[in-house]
Order: C-alpha cells, then structure tokens, then sequence
C-alpha cells in the first residue's frame, strides 16, 4: 500500500472539524467536479443510513466541504463555509439523503447521481482524509486522488483498435484491465505522471469511444515504492541506514513521491506552522464558534500558576484543547492523523519549539518522526473511528507524538517506536462516542490527555521501561479490538456518553438558544425592512 506522510499521516490541509467527513468529502467532491468537467446542475447524494456520514455530515460540515469541490473553491478560498449559498447562486441543485444501502460495505459508503451527465458514482472517506471512488456507473474503479486517471468507455468490437493506441501513445506502468459487457467495454488508466494531450485528444476523437472521464491529482502522486511495511522493517532500514527516524521519514517520502528533500522539508513545515497557527488562533477567544462547549484554553492558560500540573504537561493539554477549538469553528487545520485528533501532535511540535527552545529545522524532523509511526500504522490498520473506534484517531496521534518527543530528545528510532507503542496500549479500546456528532465532546480533552501523555511516554521509555509489546503488534491489537466494537461506538453517536442524560440535555439546550437566535436575528431583519419602507 502506498501512503505518503504528507497526502495521508499529516495532512491534508483542511476547515475543520473531521478529516473524515469535511476533508474527504471535499476531496470527493472535488473529483466530482473534474469527472463531470465543471457541467453540474443537479446533484444528489446519498448516504448509507446505517453508516457513519448520515449521522455527522451536517455537524461536521460534510455538505458544505462537498459543495465547496463540487464548485471548485480553494481550501482558503473565504466562501469555503459559505457553499451552499455560492451553489445556489450559480444555479446548482443539490439534496442529501439517507436510505438503506445493502451493497454498503464501509461506514462512510455514499452514492453520487448526476443526471444530466447520466452518472452514478459510489464512493467512500476511509478514514484520516483518504478517499476512495470505486465504481462509475456499472464500472470498477479505483481512484484516490493521487494518480492522472483517464476513463474510457468504448464498443467492445473496436478493443483491439483502444490497446493498440493505448500501447503506442501511453506511458502508463499500469497492467492495462479491460472490463466487458453485453455491448460495451471499459478500460481506467492510471499515471503519476500527466498524459500526453495528443493522447488525449486522440481518444476524445473516437466515434467508438461512448464516454471518457479524465481527473487530475489532488494530493501529491506516488511514484515509488515504500521502502518499508511495517516498524521491523522500518528499523533494520534505520540501522543500515544510521538514520533517525526524522530522517528515515524524509527519506521515505522524498523516495515515494520523486521530489527533492528541500522540497519536502518545506511541505512540512507549512503543515506545521498551519498547527501553530490552530493553537494561536485556539487561544483567542473571539475565534470561537464550538456548538457545544464555551471556549475554555485561554481560561486555562491564564490560570496556570495556580493549578497543579503547571508546565509542561498543561501547556501542551491546553494548547491540544486550543486547536481543537479552531478545527470546531471550521477554522485551518491540519489534519495529524485525522481533524478530530489534529490537536495532539500540533500541541506537542509546538510545546517541543516554544518551551524546550527547539529550532524549526528540528521541528519539521520531528513532524516527520510522528509521521514514520502514522505510516506504519496506516499500512497495516485505520485512522478512521468509523472502523476500529477512538483509538486509532486521537490514540495513534498520541503515538505519533511520543515518538516525536523521542526525535526531539536524539533518542533512537527503537526507542520511538517503544514510546509510540506504550501510549497506543493506554488507549487500547477507546470508543468513538462525539456528542450530537460534533468533534467537541469528549474530543477536546482526549486531545489534551493524549498531548501530555506523549511527554510522559516518552519520558518512560527515555528513564528505562522496557516495553514488551511492539508497536506493530500494539498497531494488530488496536485494529483487531477496534473492529470489535459495536457500531454503536464507532461515530455514530448512538452509544456511550453520547447518549447520556447529560448529552440530551446538553443538546436540547443548545438547540433551543440556536432557536432563539434565530427569531431574534430574523426579529432583527423584519425591523431593518420597516426602517427601509419607512425611510
């Protein structure tokens, strides 16, 4: 499997809260908006009602961010929030249903039905931001948004005349696959690298050719292969090497992606200085627009002297808590491994940089410490809640920071994984139960416990614990327990505290003043209209 750092572990870049269900459904949106060539009008999207989006789309901004692809607005772009009105004004229809859906495989499974353009796509947000389209119509695909992909529905009696052009203008390293039916033919092809437009164009003059769909990468293409599958693997490249992991990691992904390390280096540090920039935000209370909780990280911060963990161990709790609000108020976040858990690691790098006075430089190698565990438990489990609970989100963050600490510390890259390992096992069995499905509650502080807890792991491991659980085999037993969960515990907000006394009332609350604002602005509006007749 090919997972970069910077397309999947720490990133992408995007409004918060969730990477599952506001950047995914961006990213999907966005490849919506190539397959259809900027022609849409009508728009309808269908969401599994046993799964995951049906519950959470509309707090965690889902329609909105798939808006925004389906309409092309930068991830920065000022209108991002406000898609639904930019759609409209440009004549676009769109509705979002829930309905059984037996063929749905995958908590985050929805169908996409454009009629003008007579397509029906299934796709689905597998967890930390990645996507997956799987099928066009009756076709089987398989995009991600990291490849040039050309689409090619054709009369199965002109094959021969497609492969033959295929093979004498395409540089795809891709097995060419052909599917059949009765009357047509489909073939997807796949590149890193852009297609030639006369290849292009020639396909789009065939009279056998029925439809032919192109899409562009969205995320950085992945050329090579990884040069590792799993923290085994991982280490003896490291002592052959004698690398750190930081290291290692730069590595890794200049070699996955064919860029410079420069390069590189400089991608990461606009992911981390996006995290420092969530936490500065965080602490200012005017930025806050959480749904369910009052802003609460400048409060702590102020009242430091007098509490009893003062230091280190605070500070990187309530700077977790800080971004946590910036994601809830669908401010920049970046997404470390996923937005309901972009907290941890930013507070952590920032806390590194800030109180232990480590320059930039090693920061970003730190970044890319955290991301070695991110990749290896990517390879071989999930970040996304929907699947195997909280502890492959805002558990694994916490992994990932610990080894970060130990990156910071000149530790070894066997004593990273060891950190890592270790705060995995305390989140071991860790459900996913977001109140009203916002990423708010019990999300913040699990953010905060989760930052403080890297200092203290690695701390740990640096004294002389001697874990006997590997990360890998921590990395199987979080994804095995996880899967184990009831779907109750896993993003649905059907289970746990979310169904709590407290929660109901919480949430009867909130809706009653959102009410209530609501007359008194449209009160308001009334008012300014009479001023304008009477004026």
């Amino acid at each position: 499997m090919k997972i970069s750092i910077l397309n999947e572990v720490l990133g992408p870049i995007l409004h918060g809260p969730s990477s599952s269900h506001t950047a995914a459904s961006y990213s999907i949106g966005r490849l919506i908006h190539m397959l259809c060539e900027n022609e849409i009008k009508e728009i309808f999207i269908t969401f599994d009602s046993k799964g995951s989006f049906d519950k959470t789309y509309k707090s965690q901004n889902g329609d909105v961010a798939f808006l925004s692809g389906i309409i092309n607005l930068a991830v920065d772009d000022p209108d991002f929030l406000n898609s639904k009105n930019v759609a409209s004004e440009e004549g676009i229809s769109y509705i979002f249903d829930s309905k059984n859906i037996p063929e749905a495989d995958h908590p985050n499974y929805m169908l996409i039905n454009i009629p003008a353009k007579k397509l029906t796509i299934v796709a689905k947000s597998i967890g930390g931001g990645m996507i997956l389209i799987e099928k066009i119509n009756n076709w089987k695909v398989k995009i991600k948004g990291n490849n040039y992909n050309i689409l090619i529905e054709f009369l199965t009696n002109s094959k021969e005349k497609i492969l033959n052009l295929i093979q004498s203008f395409s540089n795809s390293p891709e097995k060419i696959h052909v599917q059949d039916d009765e009357r047509y033919s489909f073939i997807q092809l796949k590149n890193p690298n852009r297609f030639k437009d006369e290849f292009v164009n020639k396909l789009k003059s065939l009279d056998f050719i029925s439809n032919i769909w192109t899409t562009h990468p969205i995320l950085f293409p992945t050329h090579g292969t990884p040069l590792f599958k799993n923290s085994f693997e991982m280490l003896n490249l490291a002592i052959e090497k004698k690398y750190s992991l930081g290291k290692l990691g730069l590595m890794y992904e200049s070699d996955l992606l064919n860029i410079d390390e420069k390069s590189i280096l400089e991608e990461m540090e606009k992911r981390v200085l996006v995290m420092f920039s969530s936490i500065e935000k965080g602490l200012e209370k005017k930025n806050s627009h959480m749904k369910l909780l009052k802003h609460s990280a400048s409060t702590i911060q102020k009242k430091e002297p007098q509490l009893f963990s003062s230091g280190i161990n605070l500070r990187s709790a309530y700077r977790a808590m800080a971004a946590m609000d910036t994601a809830s108020s669908g401010g920049l976040i970046c997404a470390a491994p996923t937005g309901a858990s972009c907290g941890v690691i930013a507070s952590v790098l920032y806390t590194l940089h800030y109180d232990f006075k480590i320059n930039m430089n090693e920061i970003i190698k730190c970044a890319f410490a955290a991301g070695v565990i991110g990749l290896i438990n990517g390879m071989n489990s999930t970040f996304a809640a929907e699947i195997a609970g909280c502890q492959v989100e805002i558990g694994m963050a916490g992994a990932m920071a610990a080894a970060a600490v130990i990156e910071a510390a000149k530790g070894s890259p066997a004593a990273a994984t060891e950190a890592a390992a270790i705060a995995l096992q305390n989140t071991m069995g860790s459900v996913c139960d977001l109140v009203a499905g916002f990423c708010e509650i019990p999300c913040h502080t699990r953010n905060a416990v989760a930052a403080s807890n890297a200092f203290i792991c690695a701390d740990l491991i640096i004294g002389g614990y001697a874990n006997p659980i590997n990360l890998d085999d921590s990395i199987q037993a979080s994804f095995e327990s996880g899967k184990m969960l009831p779907p109750q515990l896993r993003c649905t907000s059907l289970g746990g505290i979310a169904i709590t006394e407290s929660a109901k009332k919480l949430v009867q609350e909130v809706k009653a003043d959102y009410n209530k604002a609501i007359k008194k602005n449209i009160s308001r509006i009334k008012k300014i209209k009479n001023d304008i007749i009477k004026y």
